[in-house]
């Protein structure tokens, strides 16, 4: 079983994963962070996090990977796959993706704000992707949290006539 450890960093207006023998890849943001485009081998897929909390992400027209639940889905096949994120504590975001024994566990901490820690145990497919697409995941429902917390702080505050 391998073990490796990745992480997520912002170089210009990308991010690329560290720590793959050989990246290709990398991850743009669309404004709000909701949507965006990742680039794999020179493939540019379209990706999307969607619900109220953003806790969907796609990627591709068709769907070609999932992060939703029990309802996920990665290229490669096997065993079923579950994606599972926790409630943020103290700025603190993790998702764990979860196939068989095998599991990808990310981490997102407030004092190193662009940047997603990856732990990868075992073996994956196309794993540059499925960093990328767990990364965006956890970046995009910090920045929906952020919306909603500045959004609730004008509603919440006294009105000045």
């Amino acid at each position: 079983m391998a073990k490796s450890s990745l992480s997520l960093r912002k170089q210009g207006g990308i991010f690329v994963v560290e720590g793959i023998k050989s990246p290709s890849g990398g991850l743009k943001f669309d404004r709000g962070m909701r949507k965006g485009t990742v680039t794999v081998n020179g493939r540019a897929l379209p990706i999307a996090a969607t619900g109220r909390l953003r806790t969907r992400v796609t990627v591709g027209e068709d769907a070609l990977l999932c992060l939703d639940g029990r309802g996920a889905f990665v290229p490669g096949g096997g065993s079923p796959v579950e994606w599972r994120t926790s409630r943020p504590r103290r700025g603190r975001y993790h998702a764990t993706l979860v196939r068989g024994s095998d599991l990808i566990e990310y981490s997102l901490t407030r004092s190193d704000g662009r940047s997603v820690q990856i732990s990868v145990d075992g073996h994956w497919d196309q794993l540059e992707l499925i960093a990328l697409a767990g990364s965006f995941a956890l970046l995009s429902r910090r920045r929906g949290d952020a919306y909603r917390t500045i959004a609730m702080a004008g509603i919440l505050s006294p009105r000045v006539p």
